[in-house]
């Protein structure tokens, strides 16, 4: 196991000997003997310990890494891990809020936008049909109810800017 490769990554994530010590709950020394190869057989717990403080995996120690089958993450991914695992718990919690929120905001908007482009032309200002492009085929559909699905997808002002009343 590359054990040397701890203090590597720990200076690549900006991480000193003392913070790592804090957060892993190593203690300094044995940290300062395990990078210094004075230790050359550590518990698998305290490598555990260090390595996941700093975002990483013990396979990130194998002198031989292995492919993971397309889960390899981006370099930014990794970086993004990194920083989150070196949260408090306080601050895990307000990331996790903003991501949760975030992606409901996301998927939101996207149903507004995916029922937005699904309105082609109304075929007559009169008419109280209209014709619908959805899911690769045309639909003629009464204009009430494309009423009734834009207020289910909370699009309040749909009727107003379309002069489907």
């Amino acid at each position: 196991m590359g054990l040397e490769k701890i203090n590597d990554m720990r200076k690549h994530i900006g991480m000193s000997i003392d913070e790592l010590s804090e957060k892993s709950g190593v203690p300094k020394g044995t940290l300062s003997k395990i990078t210094a190869g004075i230790t050359k057989n550590p518990s698998i717990d305290t490598v555990k310990a260090i390595v996941h403080t700093m975002g990483f995996t013990l396979d990130d120690l194998d002198d031989f890494p292995r492919s993971k089958s397309g889960n390899d993450l981006s370099a930014e991914n990794m970086e993004l891990i990194k920083k989150y695992s070196n949260l408090d718990a306080h601050g895990k919690k307000i990331v996790d809020f903003v991501l949760n929120e975030e992606s409901e905001r996301s998927k939101a908007n996207q149903k507004k936008e995916d029922f937005q482009e699904t309105v082609v032309a109304l075929e007559d200002e009169d008419s109280e049909y209209m014709e619908l492009v959805a899911r690769g085929g045309k639909y003629r559909v009464k204009k009430a109810d494309v009423i009734k699905w834009a207020k289910q997808l909370d699009l309040d002002d749909y009727e107003e800017d379309h002069d489907l009343c």
